[in-house]
């Protein structure tokens, strides 16, 4: 016997075909979009940066590569294309930091001090982002803009210093030239000259670096400037106990020693008179030829010992050219000095000056035969 289909049974079959079919119209529906969007997604995509990384409760920021790093800060041992601009640069200003070698030095580091000085800086001797962004300013004041000495580490003067030149005048111990002026039996003070800037060394100097053996030790301020900071430099790499036994002297000063020693020499040799001049020459300057009148010249020793040998003077020999100094008086130049080595006896000249004779052997009358105007 047949038997009639369910009719629910239809109907359920006829919804499930209606559900089928609205899910895949919706799905192509979804698809369409979805096409359909997948430009403007990656435009977005590419728009937004990805997201910093998070470890913990700290956020790893990953660097722009695109944006500018600071420049690196040059100090004592940098070298490079950087520290040559860098060199040039002070030079240009007056600072005079020694040849432009590449090379962070000594020198260097201690015409950065001056220029971080003058300029308000803070005087580490490093040139980093506000250094260097007034160095090469036109806001950059010349070494010449420095009114007063350094306010530290060395103390004002309790008294005024003697001025004997006109302040704006060229320095009387340097020659038309540039180079330093030679004095010596053969090349004796000019007639008329004065001195430019006299100050009293045991009001000037700071003591705690150096002793002045002397009461109303006087010297040039620009040279008093330079060995403080030599010494200081000394002091600062362990080697102290300085003393100043002379600096400047004037020609009836010069005399008073020349006469004792002709005395001297007269008394404990037995010598005549002429004879005992003629060997007093030989170590004490004939009033007028002696470079203390200059006031550029230090007697440097150690208190209580014989300089030479001694650490202060390895140092000196090692160092004094970094700060424009010369040892004056050696033994191998004795014949072109006229004077037997002296290890005491410093002269500043100025860096360059001493730089290039240290590097050349070089005492200070040949480098002004080599390097001198014939117009001099």
């Amino acid at each position: 016997m047949n038997r009639r289909r369910s009719p629910y049974l239809t109907f359920k079959g006829l919804l499930a075909l209606c559900i089928l079919a609205a899910a895949v119209v919706l799905a192509a529906v979804l698809a369409v979009r979805v096409i359909r969007l997948a430009p403007q997604v990656s435009r977005e995509r590419a728009a937004t940066p990805t997201p910093a990384a998070v470890y913990g409760n700290v956020m790893q920021i990953t660097p722009d590569p695109s944006l500018p790093t600071a420049a690196p800060v040059l100090r004592k041992g940098s070298s490079g294309d950087e520290v040559v601009r860098l060199q040039r640069r002070l030079a240009e200003l007056g600072y005079n930091p020694g040849s432009p070698d590449g090379r962070f030095g000594n020198g260097t580091e201690e015409a950065v001090i001056r220029f971080q000085r003058v300029n308000g800086l803070e005087a580490d001797g490093r040139v980093g982002e506000l250094t260097a962004e007034r160095l090469y300013s036109d806001q950059a004041l010349p070494e010449q803009a420095a009114a007063t000495p350094s306010p530290a580490p060395t103390p004002e003067p309790t008294g005024t210093p003697v001025p004997t030149a006109a302040p704006d005048a060229r320095a009387p111990y340097v020659r038309a030239d540039g180079l330093p002026l030679i004095v010596n039996r053969k090349q004796p003070l000019p007639e008329g000259y004065r001195t430019l800037q006299l100050v009293t060394m045991n009001d000037y100097c700071d003591s705690g670096v150096v002793k002045i053996k002397y009461k109303d030790t006087l010297a040039e301020r620009e040279a008093v400037d330079a060995l403080m900071e030599m010494l200081r430099a000394a002091v600062a790499n362990g080697v102290g106990n300085w003393q100043i036994t002379a600096a400047y002297r004037d020609k009836a000063y010069q005399q008073r020693l020349f006469d004792n020693k002709v005395s001297s020499l007269m008394k404990d040799n037995g010598l005549s008179k002429s004879k005992a001049t003629q060997a007093a020459k030989k170590t004490v300057a004939d009033p007028g030829t002696s470079e203390h009148h200059l006031g550029t010249c230090f007697d440097i020793t150690v208190p209580g010992k014989s300089f030479a040998g001694t650490k202060q003077h390895k140092w000196l020999a090692e160092h004094c050219w970094d700060y424009g100094f010369i040892l004056r008086y050696t033994k191998e130049k004795s014949g072109i000095t006229g004077f037997s080595a002296e290890a005491w006896h410093y002269r500043w000249v100025g860096q360059p000056h001493a730089q290039i004779m240290h590097r050349e052997d070089l005492c200070l009358e040949e480098y002004v035969e080599q390097y001198g105007s014939q117009a001099e």
